[in-house]
């Protein structure tokens, strides 16, 4: 168990998390033995959460080309314990080698008793998930880091039932909003030619936004969204988005200036 302890500690993702919940963590990782050649993720293809190595040896590959190699204590991919991810690289046992895996789902499952493991990681989600996924969009890219910082303080969590309408064709909201865990449905305008199986709608996933414009500008929604199952989003309004940025010299500005040049450019 204290091996299994004091490799949790060696993720930055559980550095201020006290050794009581550490205890609680190992005790959800499953033990695998591998033989030397044997694969424990591949790279491209989606982890189930975090990989410690107990004992042996794994080598990291990218593109079939190893690049370094793991030794006793290391842990691999923390940021799968954060959100649904793909593999950035393969791990491959170089000798028989015994590794433990912290899914991502049964974590979750612990976290109403774990507290500062929770706040950890929804820390995490937001600095590393959000925050890469707004510096995507143009006028967001154009805030200094400290308006950004603001602004990822200010979205809230919204858990969303099934049936609810997000946005309706031809009409405005007054929040963008970003899809945390779920599926929502973007709906199509059918074409005159389409043929008889075309979709009707397109899934909007976890890491898919909606509304981004609603923030700077007055122009409505171009298509409806709808959910079928329950649905988490995080949502940032327009006045809070106004009100953050106003506080920052220029800020307000900087984004509908560089919202602008986005109109323009289709133009």
């Amino acid at each position: 168990m204290q091996e299994r302890i004091d490799a949790l500690q060696n993720a930055l993702l559980f550095a201020e998390v006290p050794t009581v919940e550490l205890r609680a963590l190992a005790g959800l990782v499953q033990e695998h033995e591998l033989q030397a050649g044997q694969d424990v993720v591949v790279r491209g293809q989606p982890i189930a959460g975090m990989v410690l190595l107990a004992s042996g040896a794994l080598e990291v590959l990218v593109d079939s080309s190893p690049i370094c190699t793991l030794s006793p204590g290391s842990v691999f991919c923390e940021g799968a314990l954060v959100s649904d991810t793909l593999s950035p690289a393969s791990l491959r046992a170089s000798v028989v080698s015994r590794v433990g895996i912290l899914e991502r789902a049964r974590l979750v499952a612990e976290l109403p008793r774990l507290a500062f493991l929770s706040q950890a990681l929804e820390e995490a989600w937001l600095r590393r998930v959000l925050s890469a996924a707004l510096y995507r969009i143009d006028f967001f890219q154009a805030l200094i880091p400290e308006a950004r910082a603001l602004l990822l303080d200010r979205f809230e969590r919204v858990e969303l039932p099934a049936g609810t309408t997000l946005a309706t064709e031809g009409q405005r909201t007054e929040a963008f909003v970003f899809i945390r865990e779920g599926v929502a449905q973007l709906h199509l305008d059918p074409m005159p030619d389409a043929p008889p199986d075309a979709p009707a709608t397109v899934p909007l996933r976890a890491g898919d936004y909606l509304g981004d414009t609603m923030l700077v500008d007055e122009a409505p929604h171009t298509a409806t969204v709808t959910t079928e199952a329950p649905l988490v989003v995080m949502q940032l309004t327009r006045a809070a988005f106004e009100e953050s940025l106003a506080t920052l010299h220029g800020q307000l500005e900087a984004a509908q200036e560089a919202f602008r040049a986005r109109s323009e450019s289709f133009f």
